[in-house]
Formats: structure tokens, sequence, C-alpha cells
């Protein structure tokens, strides 16, 4: 008798689990942040800082995981990139300066 009522209850817990919810454009705009810092480190410590200031854009746009998270790329200003190097030449971790820039 409660047979049926237990199988349309997994059969819901189930179908629930089974759609999961593309990521948001907070998540993505982290992700792709995290990406370009840690593109951007060899760079900065390597080639300089005006070097790193040229590629931020391209190496976004490079790193960006979908067409969506690119947006994100567009939101890097001057001061943005003059944070990004100074924490990384400060050896802060990628997470870390991407929630300092409010991304994560």
């Amino acid at each position: 008798m409660h047979r049926p009522s237990l199988f349309v209850l997994l059969s819901v817990l189930i179908a629930t689990h089974a759609f999961v919810a593309p990521p948001s454009q907070a998540s993505l705009a982290c992700i792709t942040c995290i990406a370009t810092v840690k593109g951007l480190e060899p760079r900065v410590l390597n080639e300089g800082d005006d070097v790193a200031k040229h590629e931020v854009k391209a190496l976004c746009l490079k790193e960006a995981p979908t067409p969506a998270a690119e947006a994100s790329c567009e939101e890097y200003g001057d001061d943005e990139v003059e944070v990004i190097i100074d924490l990384i030449k400060k050896d802060v971790p990628p997470k870390t300066i991407c929630q300092q820039l409010k991304k994560c």
C-alpha cells in the first residue's frame, strides 16, 4: 500500500537532484577572477607591471569558462589591475585577491 507513494517520493528526489542549476553570474566572476590572477602571477613576477597591465583583459577573456563570464572581464579597470599586481607581489593567494576585489 505504501510502495507507490515511496516510489513517487524517491522519483521526485532523484529528479530534483538530477537538475543542476547553472553557476550564478557571481560565481562565474569569481572563477574567472581566480583563473585570471593565476595566469597573471608569472607575468607580473617575470615580466613586470607594465606588461601585466596590458594583458589583463586578454588573459581574462582567455580564462573565462563561458561566454557569460566574459562580461566580468570588462569590469577590470586600472584601479583593479593595480590592486591585483600589488597583491600578487605581496604573495597574496588568488582567491583572497578576488575576494578583496569583491569578485568572490
